[in-house]
């Protein structure tokens, strides 16, 4: 994923300011934080759990660093600590919706780009079939294809969100993408090739 912008060339010193102040006291300075980190936050949790309330799974996330703050260990990237709590309260919505009885209703999905009306139904229609073959994979293959694929993380940053070795996440993507393909073939998504 790329960084995300918010602060000038020494962003890190201004993000590391800011998280000193909220550990001093200060709420006022979590106010940064959460804009330099709302998209990237929304993004992971839309894409791991597309028919959750993204909005308050994202809340919980932000109040959940706020409340938190003094287990972030200084060094580490404070994007790699809050996507590791975004994932986590999207595993506990999992959790909680399998105790929920269904409810049935029509989601709609969300197009925020400014294309015309052709290019947004072929992207709707995209992210709807990418998101098909996804609800198919177990849970911790699709955190893992979310994060490295789709918000560029490294092997890494991978890991330690997912409390894995590197080599594990590097063998379970491989096995991940390659029952993603199946999957999107199986569907006819590529036209069935033979």
């Amino acid at each position: 994923m790329a960084e995300p912008t918010g602060g000038q060339g020494d962003g890190d010193d201004v993000e590391r300011g800011w998280i000193a102040r909220c550990r001093a006291g200060d709420r006022t300075a979590f106010r940064p934080l959460v804009a330099r980190y709302a998209r990237m936050v929304h993004g992971v949790i839309g894409r791991l759990a597309p028919h959750a309330d993204i909005d308050d799974l994202a809340q919980q996330t932000f109040l959940a660093a706020f409340e938190h703050l003094d287990q972030y260990r200084e060094g580490a990237r404070f994007s790699t600590w809050l996507c590791q709590i975004a994932v986590n309260k999207t595993r506990d919505e999992r959790r909680a919706a399998r105790r929920r009885p269904e409810l049935s209703g029509d989601d709609d999905y969300d197009d925020r780009c400014e294309a015309g009306p052709e290019d947004q139904a072929v992207g709707r229609e995209r992210g709807q079939w990418l998101a098909a073959g996804l609800a198919q994979l177990g849970a911790l293959d699709r955190e893992l294809l979310v994060l490295k694929y789709v918000m560029e993380e490294s092997f890494e940053t991978v890991a330690e969100i997912l409390g894995t070795s590197v080599g594990a996440a590097k063998v379970r993507a491989l096995r991940a993408r390659e029952r993603l393909r199946q999957i999107l073939n199986n569907g006819g998504a590529y036209g069935g090739r033979d």
